[in-house]
């Protein structure tokens, strides 16, 4: 029996409130109102499931309300025929609506008896992930949906909310992984360096509803990847000078957790290092690739080198276009901000790239780093990308690193392979303006 919502007005509620009233409250409410059964989280309701071995649980809610509830009662749910899914959304909406097949799904229950003590019943809805994502993959021009319907030959619903349309909006593999696994530099000065102590958020890309667990190692093979990748010099950290966790547990409900990694920096010579945390395993679902390593990065940088009495060359050097004093090798390490060496552009014999600036430290230290500070003009920030190599004969020469800059003001630092030699070569490979380049200062990194 179907009955629409009504309202009673405020007369017959005081009326029916009143003890010594002559009216009895069974002849002002009409009896198909005494009870009336509705779903609770009736509608249309887009769900996302989770493609794991096990089924999906949804709860329909079937609440019992009404004038007299304690009354008992009775209904049964049923699917909707495809015929009716047409007539009454596919078609109204213009929306191509398809019912999933019976092996998508099953109900805990086709019908629900209430006792006088009953005010909701709720029913399990199963729903196949793997099923219904085949059923999605066949046909993905249509909205795949399990429209149910409670009904009653007994007793009242409201046929306002009758009804519960689970729109099956995706089927999804939940994925672990570290929340961002972007590789952010720690510098720390040689000789006070403190214990790291490192957290690292780390979880599962949607709500947990699973007790999940994650093998964790160290996967220092990923330190030459990067490092051909990226033009790097990370080299891995010494055993025994860092602890990581070995597993990681997400209980249902846990979506994140913080993992501690520590490092004993006092063992740690100058030079750029990689802790790179794996998730090896997880007890289900996938690994995100994406998100799969956790690149712990440490940069120990030696002490600042002393350069009075150094000298520089270059291959090419811009004598006169510049102004007095200005464009020559030598103003990258006058400490004078205001002043450059820039390549040829107005003297004449202008050669292409590279171009090749040679530092004479005047005796041998361990090069650990080097930094680069672009012109400081508004605009005219050339020098891009290049290359370090270390000699100490000024014939014989290493090459220990590249770098790539960015167009800002600040210095900015880059890891050499730390070794030892007397000169330092830059060359420049690559330009930010057709082909000229310049640089305010180099300052140089090592021990002696």
């Amino acid at each position: 029996m179907k009955i629409r919502t009504i309202l009673l007005t405020g007369g017959l509620v005081l009326l029916g409130a009143c003890s010594e009233s002559k009216y009895d409250l069974d002849q002002l409410v009409p009896e198909e109102y005494h009870k009336i059964l509705y779903v609770n989280n009736s509608g249309k309701q887009e769900v996302t499931l989770y493609d794991t071995d096990a089924d999906n649980l949804y709860t329909l809610s079937v609440i019992k309300s009404g004038s007299d509830p304690s009354l008992t009662a009775a209904a049964t749910i049923r699917v909707l025929t495809q015929s009716e899914l047409d007539a009454e959304y596919s078609i109204p909406e213009a929306v191509n609506y398809k019912l999933i097949g019976e092996d998508a799904y099953s109900l805990a229950a086709t019908s629900v008896d209430f006792s006088s003590a009953d005010r909701y019943k709720l029913v399990e809805i199963a729903l196949k992930p793997q099923v219904v994502k085949a059923a999605m993959e066949s046909n993905p021009d249509a909205v795949w949906v399990l429209p149910l319907k409670v009904t009653s030959e007994t007793d009242s619903i409201n046929a306002d909310k009758d009804e519960l349309f689970l729109k099956l909006k995706a089927v999804i593999t939940p994925a672990i992984g570290f929340a961002d696994p972007t590789l952010v530099v720690q510098q720390f000065q040689y000789g006070s360096v403190p214990t790291i102590m490192q957290k690292v958020e780390f979880g599962l890309d949607t709500n947990n509803l699973w007790e999940l667990e994650a093998k964790l190692v160290v996967d220092n093979d990923y330190i030459q990847e990067y490092n051909l990748d990226y033009g790097t010099n990370y080299k891995a950290l010494p055993e025994g000078t860092y602890t990581v966790p070995e597993t990681a547990a997400l209980p249902v409900g846990t979506t994140t957790l913080e993992l501690e990694i520590s490092i004993n920096g006092n063992q740690l010579t100058p030079g750029d290092y990689m802790l790179p945390v794996r998730v090896a395993e997880v007890s289900q679902f996938e690994i995100a690739e994406a998100k799969a390593v956790y690149p712990l990065a440490i940069r120990i940088m030696g002490n600042k080198l002393d350069r009075t009495g150094w000298t520089a060359e270059a291959d090419t050097e811009e004598l006169t276009g510049e102004g007095a004093g200005n464009g020559v090798a030598g103003c990258v390490l006058d400490d004078n901000l205001g002043t450059f060496w820039h390549s040829t552009w107005q003297t004449g014999n202008r050669i292409p790239l590279p171009y090749e600036l040679i530092i004479d430290t005047k005796k041998e230290y361990t090069f650990t780093q080097l930094a680069l500070m672009q012109r400081q003009h508004d605009t005219n920030r050339d020098t891009k990308a290049g290359e370090f190599y270390i000699s100490s004969d000024k014939e014989n020469w290493t090459k220990v690193g590249t770098f790539s800059m960015q167009k800002i003001l600040e210095a900015q630092t880059f890891a050499v392979t730390p070794t030892k030699g007397r000169y330092v070569k830059i060359k420049m490979t690559e330009s930010f303006r057709d082909g000229y380049c310049s640089l305010s200062e180099v300052y140089v990194y090592g021990l002696e």
